[in-house]
């Protein structure tokens, strides 16, 4: 398209245009972040987006602007993807139950800064396509994640039991349900409760809300989650 083609060339104006579609394609995506409550919000996104963006403008500048030097711009977009890398970690947590946060987060992050390169180059066409994918992802993809895991067979399990002697009988509801479990961890609590932490299987399909509800309904138990 001769609209998006013309943002390949250099000049005030196609530069003003890559950084509002950078600006957009950060947009897109941080709405949805901010939405779900992510810690990785709109202006974070928003921010990501540009700054990729303007780094492959500058680059640009660079080659441009000034007679007798060279540079290679993939080592500016390199340079972008490993800066955005420490970010993204940042946005990663780990719960009291050991299980990990923020993984979709970072690596929505990751390829908005990529989109903001792309942007930067010009190719804003790539960047609003790969944005709407990426909304794709969130929207349509989450729900099939969140279905999967709901009737997948895995699961980590963490209990909360009142003391040590009600272990087995934790143990013992997982076997009445022919639930096969390894790497039982056992340990005490900082108020008193003993933490049970194990990976399980179960015999079937759909079959972890069920066992789910068992177990809490079980006297033992003081807080239980599956995930």
């Amino acid at each position: 398209m001769e609209l998006f083609a013309n943002l390949r060339t250099f000049g005030l104006d196609t530069v003003i245009l890559r950084l509002l579609g950078a600006l957009v394609c950060g947009t897109m995506v941080g709405l949805d972040r901010e939405m779900r409550n992510k810690k990785a919000g709109l202006k974070t996104h928003v921010l990501v987006c540009l700054g990729a963006a303007l780094c492959m403008i500058v680059s640009e500048c660079i080659i441009l602007g000034r007679d007798g030097i060279t540079t290679d711009a993939t080592r500016v977009a390199a340079n972008v993807v490993t800066g955005v890398g420490f970010l993204c970690a940042a946005t990663l947590m780990t719960r009291g139950n050991g299980s990990l946060h923020g993984l979709t987060t970072a690596a929505g992050l990751w390829t908005t800064a990529i989109i903001g390169l792309a942007c930067g180059t010009g190719w804003l066409e790539i960047g609003l396509l790969t944005s709407a994918l990426m909304l794709l992802v969130f929207l349509v993809f989450g729900r099939v994640d969140d279905y999967i895991t709901r009737i997948s067979r895995g699961f980590d399990l963490y209990a909360e039991l009142v003391d040590y002697e009600e272990v087995p009988k934790l143990l013992d509801a997982l076997h009445a349900h022919e639930v096969h479990f390894s790497g039982l961890q056992v340990t005490k609590s900082p108020v008193g409760s003993v933490i049970v932490q194990l990976n399980a299987i179960t015999r079937h399909l759909g079959e972890k809300e069920a066992l789910a509800e068992h177990l809490k309904s079980l006297e033992c138990v003081r807080y239980l989650e599956m995930f």
